[in-house]
């Protein structure tokens, strides 16, 4: 991190002290229950700092809107999980779309590290238009707003983007639907689920890819020439229930464990706990295959390179709000065997991927808000094995396929296309607010009116 950036976010944590006032005094003691603790910490920030100058807390007031047309987007820009890698994705569609923006990094998550600086040139302290894209899951929705002081979020026109697996949204979620205008989600599958509970505006405008890859090579990870390379990967953070490693080994042990081909299976392991790294390497051991643990943290281009060096891209996953290593694995040209249920299953044509069927079956308690009505897939291990086995054995066929699902990815899940589904809803949205009287029509720029009614922008 950089001096400036270091002093930058030192002097954020300053206000947001002095913003809190004598709040602090409510801490007295953690026997006090919370909810009386914090009714005196927001009383006493009530009484001690003027009102647009409060932390954020809700409700969000829906004024006259007196800022120019644009947007802020809010998200996790220096950090690498799978909610910041899709603000990122945003962001650069937003690059592409010529609409007026900011980036405003939210850093309220203590565990998580902030050590992608790649944006930093582009981010600022605060928002400076009508328009908020906020990047963050519901249930962490208050916690990201609560550093910025009201007027961030009163008086603007506030869009959620959400990222949830399955087929309905936990009822926990439900209320910060008040908290919005509209969602924004990168898949049909998520907008599907957020429809059922919402009549207001749901836009499915899916992720352009961009997959930027350092220099790297085989060796640079421990990896062997002259060995087929069946890589599997996933986040702990993300639920290993939900991203299904076992049945990866499963679908491997099945395609090559009696050790005659010389195929290995690599498997990438982020944020992994300790008992849980010491049950996947027994796991492991007793397959009697070939295989690679990596569990180091890269940067993006780093493990874009990782993806690009083995021969096939494996996600045997339950189900997906979006699954983006599986799209950037098709942008990499490296041939994809992945479960074909849920968003992953809407960018994976049939003739240039390897779709695997499966059977929906209740999740239980083996995910997060796991409700009674919740299912996700089981997906056909063994035709998993039969996929690899086939690219094993006819490379030439897996190249082919890799190269139309490359061009298929670049051409549909560009950052240009994204940014183009971005720009016409931000022009029914900025015309909209001006025909109701909550924009200005004196902050309206002529040349950001369209020269006719445009569908909506949902695919």
């Amino acid at each position: 991190m950089g001096w400036g950036w270091q002093i930058h976010r030192k002097v954020r944590q300053v206000k947001t002290a002095m913003n809190l006032g004598l709040a602090k005094v409510a801490k007295v003691s953690h026997f006090i229950p919370e909810k009386p603790r914090r009714a005196v910490r927001d009383w006493l920030i009530a009484v001690t700092t003027p009102g647009k100058l409060r932390p954020y807390r809700p409700p969000i007031q829906s004024g006259k809107i007196t800022l120019p047309p644009g947007i802020n987007e809010y998200g996790f820009f220096r950090a690498q999980n799978g909610l910041a890698q899709g603000a990122k994705l945003y962001a650069q569609a937003l690059k592409e779309s010529g609409i007026p923006f900011t980036l405003v990094n939210t850093d309220f998550i203590d565990w998580l590290a902030q050590d992608d600086h790649s944006w930093d040139n582009l981010l600022t302290s605060g928002g400076k238009y009508a328009i908020n894209l906020i990047h963050i899951n519901p249930d962490q929705l208050e916690e990201a707003c609560r550093p910025f002081s009201h007027r961030e979020f009163d008086d603007h026109y506030n869009i959620g983007v959400w990222l949830w697996e399955l087929e309905t949204l936990p009822a926990s979620w439900k209320p910060k639907l008040d908290y919005v205008d509209e969602l924004w989600v990168p898949s049909r599958f998520i907008a599907d689920a957020v429809r059922k509970e919402t009549d207001k505006p749901v836009q499915a405008i899916h992720y352009g890819i961009d997959t930027p890859v350092d220099s790297c090579v085989r060796a640079d990870f421990g990896l062997p020439e002259g060995e087929f390379l069946v890589l599997a990967m996933y986040d702990s953070n993300s639920y290993a229930s939900r991203k299904n490693p076992e049945g990866a080994i499963r679908a491997f042990e099945k395609a090559f464990g009696g050790g005659d081909v010389p195929a290995r299976l690599v498997l990438k392991l982020a944020n992994g706990k300790e008992e849980e790294l010491r049950a996947l390497r027994e796991r492991l051991a007793k397959s009697g295959i070939r295989y690679q643990l990596l569990t180091e943290r890269y940067d993006k281009p780093r493990l874009n390179a990782l993806i690009a060096c083995c021969d096939v891209f494996l996600s045997l996953h339950r189900s997906e709000g979006f699954g983006l290593v599986v799209a950037e694995a098709m942008s990499l040209g490296v041939p994809v065997v992945a479960t074909a249920w849920s968003a992953s299953a809407e960018f994976m044509p049939e003739d240039c991927t390897c779709r695997v069927n499966a059977t929906l079956i209740p999740v239980g308690d083996a995910y997060q808000w796991g409700e009674e009505h919740h299912r996700w897939a089981d997906p056909d291990v063994d035709q998993a094995a039969a996929y690899l086995r086939m690219l094993q054995e006819n490379p030439e066929k897996g190249r082919k396929m890799a190269e139309e699902a490359r061009a298929w990815i670049r051409k549909e899940l560009s950052p240009e296309r994204c940014g183009e589904k971005m720009r016409r809803r931000f022009e029914e949205i900025c015309r909209g607010l001006q025909e109701t009287g909550r924009m200005s029509g004196s902050l309206w720029q002529n040349e950001w009116l369209p020269t006719a009614a445009l569908p909506s922008c949902v695919w």
